[in-house]
């Protein structure tokens, strides 16, 4: 940040805000409700062991939660823009709880697909990335990438921790079962602290945007800034733009690695001579290079956001295709660097985009409907993933594949221009 940017930005820095004092329990709360995605991964191998599942039944409860998560998003959009954030939050905590309860009972494939799969998949969405990235769509304008970039950071950094916590328990003789079984109170206790802490929007408190104190002071502290589009769309005309689709092609170049990654990541140590603590030391790196990649992403206040997109997606592609050969410590470090690095930044500048093209009034509808369409690939890659390793032996067909698609999205990020309506 600027000098000049920092000595605007404190001030019109106001410590009765609701929005920055809501943010450390919001970050908190993003954070810990990761914990199932990053889980999933680790404990997927006794899981499969006990079960007596393969690569492709494990990659296919995966793909099950991540399509039902994505088809599940329009419904979460509407949701949030009827109900608000704090009300969404809180549903989606209480009910996906009882979800990975369950998950932690099960005795075969069906109950896996069906408890995990199905369930938890059309209930977890509604406590994660859209609300979040809702919520601080809501409350700033100005500094709106900074605060999603300070919101997102969380799962980077807890993450790491949910990954040695995961190794730890299993070396210490529990199962898998007792993991998802904690998981489960832990989004019970996250759903009752939503509710308490959360506000939907600061007009809900008689408060605006960034803590502005009139409606003309937040019009001139943001005039000719880029944060947000002049022209405020509607979901069904944001949706009919060809920028809509390309961004869905982008969406699709730094989700799909990183859920490739959550499914088979450590598979893919196991089978390259990495043991436990190994795994999850490596993977937390990777998960901690996302929050760096986070943070960058907040220039995209300052730097076009696309054009950041751009380069975050290219690091991702490269990272992943290094990653097919990480038969090293030093090899597997510098690939989960780039990988993790790389969806970071993309995961922020992906949003700030959308809140540019279409403005805030169509952002949660606009976005909920991108991860629908990603749904179908983001649900069939880990269990396509999984099942070519089962007849194949070898990872290197669906890597490569996903790094070329991810590479593509990088291409079209950096051409990608802004759309303009129709007068």
């Amino acid at each position: 940040m600027a000098s000049s940017d920092r000595l605007a930005f404190w001030k019109s820095f106001n410590p009765k805000f609701y929005g920055w004092r809501m943010l450390p329990a919001a970050w908190l709360i993003y954070g810990l409700g990761a914990a199932p995605f990053y889980s999933w991964g680790f404990f997927s191998p006794e899981l499969q062991a006990e079960l007596g599942l393969s690569r492709g039944d494990g990659g296919l409860a995966f793909g099950i939660w991540t399509f039902f998560g994505g088809a599940v998003a329009p419904v979460i959009g509407i949701c949030l823009t009827r109900y608000g954030p704090r009300p969404v939050f809180t549903a989606g905590f209480l009910v996906t709880a009882v979800a990975y309860f369950l998950t932690s009972r099960s005795m075969g494939l069906w109950h896996v697909l069906l408890c995990f799969g199905l369930f938890a998949g059309l209930t977890h969405g509604f406590s994660t990335v859209l609300p979040t990235q809702t919520l601080a769509v809501n409350w700033f304008l100005r500094y709106r990438a900074r605060a999603m970039m300070l919101l997102i950071t969380a799962a980077g950094v807890l993450g790491p921790l949910i990954l040695r916590f995961d190794a730890a328990l299993l070396e210490r003789g529990h199962t898998w079962r007792d993991g998802w079984a904690i998981i489960a109170g832990l989004c019970a206790m996250l759903g009752v602290l939503s509710y308490l802490v959360l506000r939907s929007t600061p007009e809900s408190i008689g408060q605006l945007r960034d803590g502005a104190r009139s409606l003309d002071e937040l019009q001139s502290a943001t005039a000719g800034s880029a944060v947000e589009t002049l022209d405020q769309w509607t979901a069904r005309e944001a949706l009919r733009t060809p920028q809509f689709a390309l961004m869905v092609l982008c969406g699709l170049g730094y989700a799909v690695p990183w859920g490739v990654m959550s499914a088979h990541g450590r598979w893919h140590l196991q089978d390259n001579g990495f043991d436990i603590g190994a795994a999850a030391s490596l993977l937390g790196l990777m998960v901690a290079a996302s929050t760096a990649g986070r943070i960058c992403g907040g220039f995209a206040d300052k730097i076009s956001p696309p054009r950041l997109l751009g380069v975050a997606l290219a690091m991702e592609g490269a990272g992943l295709v290094l990653f097919l050969f990480a038969s090293t410590a030093g090899v597997a470090r510098i690939s989960l660097l780039l990988l993790g690095f790389g969806f970071g930044m993309a995961y922020i500048c992906q949003a700030a985009t959308f809140a540019k093209f279409f403005g805030r009034r169509a952002f949660a509808t606009t976005t909920g409907t991108r991860f629908a369409v990603g749904a179908p690939f983001g649900a069939g890659v880990p269990w396509i993933t999984g099942w070519m390793f089962d007849t194949q032996a070898s990872y290197a067909i669906p890597f490569l594949t996903i790094a070329a698609v991810t590479l593509t999205g990088s291409v079209v990020a950096l051409l990608l221009q802004p759309p303009r309506k129709r007068r």
